[in-house]
């Protein structure tokens, strides 16, 4: 009678001591094991960059969408390959590189979903030699002066070109940047204490395993899905059905004044320019503002498109140049279509390697031109 418990709380707490310790070393080995994109499998290095450049291959990533909105229907397995320098940025060795351009930008110009090869920076580097140094991380709508002017004494472009991504899915503001104090500077010395905590802490260590397990039961047929509207699903006018990210659709019907973003990059050119930098800007839409012309069931009028429109007049207006890419990407997603081909992903909010080739073939000679300027 007694030794029936005492055995079985010695097997609860093996049990309990075994997952701690499985929990506890799971994120030292190669997150290649486990990473449902290249982004994910490398972000001990972008956050906590220890100078040197590392390459991660995600051997079976997937679509954003797919994972956030439990559609096991959607998921693509495909091979991801993520390098990053020895400051944090998604670059090859700086040794490689001439850097007269700054690229900074939101998931899309980092390049999620994309193999080293295929992003913005890398296609652009391909076809006007290797001038752009990608300084993207996700999306942050705070532009400040100082990390770019930081970067660039980093990186040896005393002069030069800063590229601003902006998409339609919110507001820009300027925010000049904090002081950083010597509570900040201790923990970067102490770098390497940081990234052992982040290991310790870091969601992602389970991340694919809990999300494959999530997207088998909670798929609306053994339990229902409470994530599906995060990536509302909308069919095509030849019958393709794509994920496309709640807030993109929101905001590409309800967009909001571009004229706070005008104002905001205005004041980043100024600062830049004080510094020896000048600033252009890509505008990059999001997949539902592309694809709006080719949706079966299209909701209201084309607020997107006329969006990017607006914000492109009024940054003509403020003398900044700018080169709007939904043109180019629409007359692209219709011409592929006929062919059942996407230039964005159908299971992630990001565009493919065939849509960033197409922003590219426009973005090269016009960048080409600033860049050339004496």
């Amino acid at each position: 009678m007694i030794r029936g418990p005492r055995g079985f709380g010695r097997a609860c707490f093996f049990t309990l001591g075994l997952f701690v310790a499985v929990r506890l070393a799971l994120p030292f080995f190669p997150s290649e094991s486990w990473s449902e994109s290249g982004y994910h499998c490398a972000m001990y290095h972008a956050f906590l960059p220890l100078g040197v450049s590392h390459t991660c291959v995600a051997g079976k990533a997937f679509g954003e969408g797919a994972r956030v909105a439990n559609r096991l229907d959607f998921v693509s397995f495909r091979s991801e390959k993520f390098t990053v320098d020895a400051r944090g940025y998604r670059n090859p060795p700086l040794a490689q590189m001439r850097p007269r351009v700054i690229l900074l930008g939101s998931s899309f110009s980092l390049g999620l979903s994309l193999n080293d090869e295929d992003t913005i920076a890398a296609q652009l580097n391909r076809r006007l030699g290797p001038v752009v140094y990608n300084a993207s991380k996700v999306l942050n709508r705070d532009l400040s002066a100082e990390p770019l002017v930081e970067t660039a004494h980093e990186i040896g472009m005393e002069r030069g070109w800063v590229l601003l991504e902006l998409i339609n899915r919110g507001a820009y503001s300027y925010q000049p940047a904090a002081p950083h104090s010597r509570f900040a500077a201790i923990l970067d010395r102490a770098a390497p204490l940081q990234s052992f905590q982040r290991r310790l802490k870091d969601p992602f260590a389970l991340s694919r395993i809990t999300a494959l397990i999530n997207m088998r039961i909670a798929d609306d047929r053994v339990l229902p899905n409470p994530d599906r509207w995060r990536f509302p699903e909308e069919e095509l006018i030849n019958g393709r059905h794509m994920l496309f990210y709640v807030d993109d659709r929101n905001f590409a019907l309800n967009p909001e004044s571009p004229q706070i973003t005008v104002e905001s990059v205005a004041h980043l050119r100024d600062e830049l320019r004080r510094r020896g930098l000048r600033l252009a800007v890509m505008l990059v839409p999001n997949g539902y503002t592309v694809y709006w012309p080719l949706l079966r069931e299209r909701r209201g009028d084309d607020r997107g498109g006329r969006y990017f429109t607006e914000l492109s007049e009024g940054l003509a207006s403020r003398a900044i140049p700018a080169f709007n890419c939904l043109p180019r990407l629409r007359a692209a997603a219709g011409r592929e279509l006929a062919g059942n081909r996407l230039v964005y992903w159908p299971d992630d909010a990001h565009w493919n390697p065939e849509g960033v080739s197409v922003a590219a073939e426009g973005l090269a000679p016009w960048l080409g031109g600033l860049v050339s300027q004496p």
